[in-house]
């Protein structure tokens, strides 16, 4: 005999775990299903999230290496604008302490996680969906898709996978430096139209990275190289990690009684390329469309409405400002720093606007103030 589930979850990784824990947490019925035999290997990201997600979500404290309460924006000749914070604002993590723990939390409520499990196909049946996997079959009333960037169902389902996608490139480098402090790099000669980054990671190490359109390897060595001056001559290639990130979301999140949540939806920011917290925000709008409609109320299209209500504006701003960053020259760029440095009231009104998880206010404000120096074309 088959055993059937109220909900199956596919992909544990923070988002789908996250999802999961609300879902069991209610009394449904939940499995988890990963492919992947040991949770939070092989991840690569910065690892950034903010205090106020800490909070919200009651995240896994054990998976913090750093606390974070400034941020220096370096231009392309070494100008330096900084901000500090008046308390700790985000946390740099672990991501295998963290994800493992998301997965601590789903099973402790329940959850029957199924792990070195790949799906292949949904496939519908009488009383809800069959998820198939190469060794094993799952029977669930609903789906939740929380794989990431591996599109495979979401294409199988003819959900409509991002267009357009960016590409992260990072290293981890026994190089220290503050570990209370972030710094953002900004350059068209090793990231152009974008940025890199530095992230302490703990015990007199450092993440460092880029987000671009394409080539992630070439350009974080010309970062390191020409930024850091750190030699890449020793590097192994196989030592820089690269990941494709949604950039925009996919065309339907809802399928029937199926959902893409976090990466799979392209949940993600197109400012940073940060997919944490939007994917929990719709985790949690998920889960509450999925209470309600097996409690009879509602339809599960209003997860979409309601997620892209909360974010299609983030995301539109992040891109008119990255397709703006692109036509910017690196003199451009540095008078931009001059200016802000010169006239010091600036940096109190941009402060004011900083939000870690929300851009749009800040984006926004900087383009109308600076559109006419820069030589912008009107919003």
């Amino acid at each position: 005999m088959q055993k059937r589930y109220d909900i199956a979850v596919v992909g544990a990784g923070p988002i789908g775990a996250y999802t999961a824990y609300q879902l069991a947490d209610k009394g449904f019925a939940v499995c988890l299903i990963d492919k992947k035999r040991e949770i939070g290997e092989g991840v690569i990201c910065a690892g950034i999230i903010s205090k106020e997600a800490f909070k919200r979500y009651d995240l896994p404290s054990e998976s913090i290496l750093s606390r974070i309460d400034s941020v220096s924006f370096i231009s392309p000749y070494g100008q330096r604008l900084e901000y500090e914070a008046p308390d700790i604002f985000a946390y740099i993590v672990s991501r295998k302490k963290f994800d493992r723990g998301l997965l601590r939390f789903a099973k402790r409520v329940g959850a029957d996680v199924q792990v070195g499990q790949k799906v292949v196909d949904i496939q519908e049946s009488r009383n809800g969906y069959k998820v198939v996997c190469r060794k094993n079959k799952y029977y669930a009333k609903a789906v939740v898709i929380a794989t990431g960037v591996n599109y495979e169902l979401i294409n199988r389902l003819r959900m409509g996978a991002p267009s357009q996608f960016l590409y992260g490139s990072q290293i981890e480098v026994p190089i220290s430096f503050s570990q209370s402090n972030i710094q953002i790099h900004l350059g068209q000669t090793f990231v152009p139209g974008s940025f890199g980054w530095v992230v302490p990671a703990g015990d007199n190490t450092s993440r460092i990275g880029v987000l671009v359109q394409n080539k992630g390897k070439v350009w974080l060595k010309r970062m390191l190289e020409r930024r850091l001056h750190f030699s890449v001559k020793k590097l192994r290639d196989e030592e820089i990690k690269v990941k494709p990130i949604a950039y925009g979301p996919i065309k339907h999140s809802v399928k029937g009684n199926i959902l893409a949540v976090g990466e799979a939806a392209g949940q993600v920011k197109t400012t940073t390329g940060g997919g944490i917290f939007y994917g929990l925000l719709c985790s949690e709008i998920a889960a509450l469309r999925l209470i309600n409609v097996f409690n009879n109320s509602g339809s599960l299209l209003d997860y979409e409405v309601i997620w892209r209500s909360a974010l299609i504006s983030e995301l539109d701003i992040g891109k008119h400002l990255r397709n703006i960053a692109v036509k910017l020259d690196d003199k451009e760029i540095e008078n931009l720093f001059s200016f802000v440095k010169r006239n010091r009231f600036w940096v109190e009104l941009l402060v004011s606007r900083i939000n870690f998880d929300y851009h749009s206010n800040l984006i926004y404000f900087c383009l109308k103030s600076f559109g006419a120096f820069l030589k912008l074309p009107e919003l």
